[in-house]
């Protein structure tokens, strides 16, 4: 009996001492891990938070260990870092190697038991590596045909490839062979490229997918050359210059390396005047050039002109095709007639009318192509030196020949005498001059005066003063007067203040009558024969007097003192009520208890 008892004494203590251990200090993952996909050189962390079921356990106590991919991660690495008691993990630098399972476990230290772990996937995708093994696979005069292999597609399917090509004129520039592309095969990795003739190519290639163009490939470790022939095309862009007078200037847009097809490319320039069957012709040996001038005898004539490649093998298969043009333009021969002011259209202060006889635009005294008019005017008292110009352009295919031409001058200043005179312009000169004709801008209203301000300020009065207007715009005769009481943001009615200054020589103002202690707006404006210009204001409060002013002052005061106290007032008689009601209630609970 006695060792029966022992026995479960024993086996007491035991259970008791394994339900300690297996009790632990208990935790929990609070936040698991979340599968992520992050791009090939971003940074990425996976958070495991942990809890305590025991308020007691102590946070030094807590162990967390990191697996990849089943193995335990050296967190000491440069690649990682670990944060917030190591419930933090982060790659600083994802590669394709970092993908797979993630595995936070975390435990208490000293406890065999009671250990939480969570796991979670990432995904590392990027752009796709250069595709491998690029090979030319044959190579014939006009064509070549790529083969490749893809590299690593960074996780997204490769859906396009980029071939370039380079030359031995220009090895370090690349051109993209989009539109030399015949076929292209994704699925085999075969291109077949269209080259020009006399060449040197080098091939690479770039695979895209949904992030990106990979790198480049490496070079073909062979080159493509393709041999020499006659040009297959000719410059663009023909036309003339007529900036020069007894000149043709013939200028095109030069060609590119791959369009030269052959050694000593360069252009074959001809010229004749319309209605000749004869061609001047002309090489030109630099392939960079884009211009050819020659003298003619004749302004603004009309030539047929051409240019065609050439190179060593003759010139371009291309037909060459025959433009128009013309020769330099010369100083018009010829000047409008009748140039007067339009009296059928009001005059204004700053504003001027004109009209003269249009010209022909086919007229040969133009010597050139037709572009309007020159109106040129100066004030009278200044001289040519200062004039100014206004360009009217008429278009030469819509010109009226019977109509008259219309113009209009506006922001002259008024009150002043001007002279003006128009003339021919074609497309680089300017011809003789009309008759010149002189005019006179009216009277306008003058701009503000200036310098507005108050001089002397009193109870009862207030002396201002100004300097005249910039812009009389005519003859000042004098200045009016007008004020406004302010109160706030309010303004009452402007009134006049009599009697007006007639003389424009007085610039100042003593104003009388004004009650102490009050704010005004006073106005002051120019006035001319055609009325009074913009007005200039100005602010003024007129003193108070000192029983005034104090009184004033008193009166704020007190009431400030009113309405800051009884504010005061009913906030501390809110706190007394309260304390009161706690009072009474703390006392009945007493009496409650106890009795």
């Amino acid at each position: 009996m006695r060792r029966t008892e022992h026995f479960l004494w024993d086996f007491t203590l035991l259970w008791c001492w394994l339900c300690y251990f297996a009790r632990g200090d208990q935790i929990k993952i609070l936040d698991t891990l979340i599968n992520q996909t992050v791009r090939k050189g971003h940074k990425v962390s996976f958070t495991c938070s942990i809890g305590f079921n025991n308020e007691n356990t102590e946070g030094g106590s807590l162990r967390i260990r990191w697996k990849h991919n089943g193995e335990i991660l050296d967190t000491k690495s440069d690649r990682y870092k670990v944060m917030d008691r190591g419930q933090t993990l982060v790659l600083r630098e994802a590669d394709y190697s970092d993908a797979g399972q993630y595995t936070c476990i975390a435990s208490i230290r000293g406890q065999v038991t009671g250990r939480e772990k969570s796991s979670a996937k990432l995904e590392v995708k990027g752009t796709p590596d250069p595709p491998q093994e690029v090979e030319i696979s044959s190579c014939g005069p006009k064509r070549v045909e790529l083969i490749w292999r893809d590299g690593s597609d960074g996780g997204e399917r490769i859906t396009e490839y980029l071939v370039q090509y380079n030359t031995s004129d220009n090895p370090f520039y690349w051109n993209s062979a989009d539109e030399e592309i015949e076929f292209m095969d994704k699925s085999s990795k075969t291109a077949f490229i269209s080259l020009s003739p006399w060449g040197w190519y080098s091939f690479r290639v770039l695979a895209k997918n949904s992030l990106g163009y990979s790198e480049p490939s490496k070079p073909t470790k062979t080159e493509c050359n393709t041999p020499p022939e006659r040009p297959t095309s000719n410059p663009v862009n023909v036309k003339t210059k007529t900036d020069k007078e007894g000149k043709l200037i013939i200028t095109w847009d030069p060609m590119p390396r791959m369009q030269h097809n052959a050694p000593s490319f360069g252009y074959r320039v001809g010229w004749r005047k319309r209605g000749s069957l004869y061609w001047n012709r002309k090489d030109i040996k630099n392939p960079n050039e884009n211009q050819f001038e020659v003298d003619v005898d004749e302004v603004y004539g009309l030539y047929d002109v051409q240019v065609q490649a050439i190179n060593s093998h003759g010139a371009s298969f291309q037909p060459v095709f025959t433009v128009r043009g013309r020769s330099g333009e010369g100083v018009p021969l010829i000047k409008p007639r009748d140039f007067r002011v339009d009296m059928t259209k009001p005059a204004g202060p700053h504003k001027a009318h004109f009209i003269w006889e249009s010209i022909n635009p086919l007229d040969e005294r133009i010597r050139g192509k037709f572009r309007g008019y020159k109106l040129q005017y100066w004030k009278s008292s200044e001289g040519r030196r200062n004039k100014d110009e206004v360009m009217i352009a008429v278009d030469a295919d819509s010109a009226h020949l019977s109509h008259d031409v219309m113009a209009s001058i506006v922001d002259l200043p008024a009150n002043t005498a001007f002279r003006a005179q128009v003339s021919v312009m074609n497309g680089h000169h300017t011809g003789p001059t009309s008759n010149t004709i002189d005019f006179k801008t009216s009277e306008g209203v003058p701009g503000p005066v200036r310098n507005l301000e108050k001089d002397e300020i009193e109870s009862s009065y207030a002396v201002l003063k100004w300097d005249p207007p910039d812009e009389p715009n005519g003859l000042l005769l004098g200045y009016d007067l007008g004020y406004q009481r302010v109160n706030g943001d309010t303004a009452g009615d402007i009134r006049a203040l009599e009697p007006k200054i007639n003389n424009p020589s007085h610039t100042s103002a003593r104003i009388t009558g004004l009650i102490p202690n009050h704010h005004y707006r006073f106005f002051v404006w120019a006035r001319t024969r055609a009325g009074r210009g913009d007005q200039r204001a100005v602010q003024v409060v007129t003193k108070g007097s000192a029983n005034h002013a104090a009184n004033h002052a008193t009166n704020g005061k007190m009431a400030s003192k009113h309405q800051s106290g009884n504010g005061l007032a009913s906030h501390n008689l809110g706190i007394n009520l309260e304390i009161l009601v706690a009072l009474a209630i703390s006392w009945t609970l007493a009496n409650l208890v106890f009795h």
